[in-house]
């Protein structure tokens, strides 16, 4: 039971009972008999209609919150919500970390914020006309027939919307043709002159049965193949109407079919993007689609916590740039904008820390940083200690090893996952080469974008090998200068996952990992360290 703000007093026994059986008959007998024996009679009265009166916004917050608003019943799709179960991964016990006294305090998490009613759903296909969409290749017919969309070609093309989306959630319905297809439709579809490349939830009606999968169109290749994953394999149907829903929000992606969850992943890559739908290809097939919706859910933005321009607000107390103080040994400074984080071995110090003042709960946070030596790291959900390392929580890995973006848990069980840990449990033998060929030049700075220049063009078949590791246009040279990396950290319940420029490192439930914390930089001691960031932000709704 929740309370208003306008009656912040805590309730009491007689309060509940006015709650639960809304009316002052059993209350006012009780203050009656326990609280004004022997009074006159209208002091009893009026003790009783001041309190109901007190407590009377009690009983209106407890019916508010029992109500939820429900769509529109003019809708012609109704899907239930469903919860995406956290993935079940096997971890060790762990033993638990060392509790010790922080030698500052830092601000607790904040409370989460109520949230806000339910969007409306509204229909993107007025099943009349195609107002709203438009196909932006040459080719590719689409005709509107008894209220569904059809597409027929010879080429792949995708039909899109004219308007770009940011965190929503769709539904429709898909209808494949009999014999060879494919299909899918485009979540935050990028769009360009015959091509749009990005999130896709896959319709795959062959034997491997990927439907509801996540594949990166025209650009990494598969993402989430149901390899293996038997529950979500059997949602689609092809023989029938398959009803997909998918929830984009920030950069956590959620694709349902016939309202099995089949895919619960993160990526930083793209946070807005066309809705689209597609047409494999296949000489002769046509698509079927009907019963479009989508449901607004707002938008996100990253907000920096340190960049060039927080650097130069004030200073609290002990703080060495705005929100972060240090504990132990190395330096820390900001030069032309860029935040610089050193230590020496000459200097035999003991490891260094920049940590937030404020805690933090669930959050995604993006540091763009530039390794030259040495063994650095970013915490999340951590405590600040008052012996080296001076902390007790799980990092994210910054170095120049094969280690970078995995998980290590300083104070407790070490090496929690190593980066692509989840390769032999998620993919099937024979996509594994492309994800460590993606990892590789990820390693190296290289960004999505130059990762597709650098890659053997893919087949217009999903099912072609999409890439060649082997590529001989892979430039193996490195550049004189450390290249400037971009690291994505996620933090949902339990679960911590990481990308190194938009790939893929670390994923894994952390069953110890504490319900807050603060974030924090690491200098490794006794070592010759230089590390540069240029940026750290966070991922938080844009406020209208």
């Amino acid at each position: 039971m929740k309370f208003s703000q306008r009656n912040p007093h805590p309730p009491t026994a007689s309060t509940i009972h006015l709650a639960d059986s809304m009316g002052g008959t059993f209350l006012c007998r009780s203050i009656r008999s326990a609280v004004l024996p022997g009074r006159p009679r209208f002091l009893w009265a009026m003790a009783c209609v001041g309190l109901i009166a007190m407590n009377i916004d009690c009983v209106g917050s407890l019916h508010a919150d029992e109500t939820t608003p429900q769509p529109s019943p003019a809708e012609s799709t109704t899907v239930p919500d469903a919860a995406i179960p956290a993935p079940a991964q096997p971890n060790a016990s762990p033993e638990p970390a060392a509790e010790a006294d922080a030698p500052t305090a830092s601000k607790p998490a904040p409370e989460p914020e109520s949230p806000p009613a339910t969007p409306e759903r509204k229909a993107i296909f007025d099943g009349k006309s195609l107002n709203g969409w438009t196909n932006p290749y040459e080719w590719g017919k689409v005709e509107v027939v008894d209220g569904e969309i059809h597409l027929t070609a010879e080429r792949k093309f995708f039909l899109v919307t004219e308007k770009e989306y940011h965190d929503y959630e769709f539904e429709a319905e898909l209808k494949l043709p009999e014999g060879k297809s494919n299909s899918g439709f485009m979540a935050r579809g990028q769009v360009q002159p015959n091509l749009v490349f990005g999130y896709q939830a896959e319709a795959d009606p062959t034997e491997r049965r990927w439907s509801g999968g996540l594949y990166d169109e025209s650009r990494r290749q598969w993402l989430n193949p149901l390899w293996k994953q038997s529950e979500a394999q059997a949602a689609f149907d092809r023989n029938r109407w398959n009803r997909f829903r998918i929830r984009c929000v920030g950069h956590h992606l959620q694709f349902f079919v016939n309202d099995v969850p089949t895919t619960d992943y993160f990526d930083p890559a793209d946070l807005c993007g066309r809705i689209g739908l597609q047409h494999h290809g296949e000489k002769g097939q046509t698509y079927r689609f009907r019963n479009l919706i989508v449901r607004d859910l707002g938008e996100q933005e990253w907000v920096p916590l340190f960049d060039a321009n927080t650097a130069n607000g004030k200073l609290a107390e002990g703080e060495i740039i705005p929100g972060w103080k240090s504990v132990g040994g190395g330096n820390w400074k900001v030069a032309d904008g860029i935040l610089q984080g050193r230590a020496s071995v000459e200097a035999n110090e003991p490891n260094g820390l920049l940590f937030s003042t404020r805690e933090f709960t669930n959050a995604t946070f993006r540091i763009v940083y530039r390794y030259k030596q040495g063994d650095s790291g970013f915490f999340v959900r951590s405590k600040i200690t008052p012996a080296n390392p001076f902390i007790a929580g799980v990092q994210c890995e910054i170095d120049e090893t094969d280690d970078v973006a995995g998980l290590y848990q300083t104070g407790g069980k070490g090496w929690v996952a190593k980066p692509l840990h989840y390769l032999d449990t998620r993919f099937p033998p024979d996509r594994r080469d492309v994800v460590r060929y993606q990892w590789e030049q990820a390693r190296r700075g290289l960004s999505t974008a130059e990762r597709q220049n650098h890659s053997a063009p893919a087949s217009e078949s999903n099912d072609a090998g999409d890439a060649n590791p082997d590529d001989a246009n892979a430039d193996e040279a490195k550049p004189e200068d450390a290249p400037w990396q971009t690291m994505t950290v996620s933090v949902e319940g339990k679960r911590i996952v990481t990308h190194l420029n938009d790939c893929l490192a670390a994923d894994f439930v952390v069953d110890d990992l504490a319900d807050s914390g603060v974030i924090a930089l690491q200098l490794h001691g006794n070592q010759n360290l230089e590390v540069d960031f240029r940026s750290i932000e966070i991922l938080q709704p844009v406020r209208k």
